[in-house]
């Protein structure tokens, strides 16, 4: 019996991992600077982890299509969150390091769903 109820454990679990649970934070990293879903996806938050004097900022998208961003320039351990809206949560967001010289970095986008 034991048995059984760890193959039904098992799968069980396995089925989460396979459909998803959406967490209350992720993050996503444009180098050394890392974009973060905060309080439950109600905001979002950039901050900079490179001492190379780049600005940094987190695109992202809420429920209601909009596009917002919030961007850091204060330099290296410093970051900036969007404001919390629990009504309108954000469903993705991306890291972006803006840089003078060379081509811009992005990371890829952290999904809620």
């Amino acid at each position: 019996m034991r048995k059984r109820a760890a193959i039904v454990a098992a799968a069980m679990l396995g089925g989460t991992v396979l459909i998803g649970i959406p967490s209350a934070s992720a993050k996503v990293c444009a180098s050394n600077s890392c974009s973060s879903a905060i309080n439950s996806w109600a905001g979002a938050q950039i901050c900079d982890g490179d001492a190379d004097g780049n600005a940094v900022e987190t695109n992202f998208y809420r429920d209601n299509g909009s596009h917002q961003t919030a961007k850091e320039s204060r330099g290296s351990g410093n970051c900036t969150s969007s404001g919390s809206d629990y009504g309108n949560l954000v469903y993705r967001h991306q890291a972006h390091q803006i840089r003078d010289w060379v081509p811009d970095s992005w990371s890829g986008f952290e999904y809620r769903y």
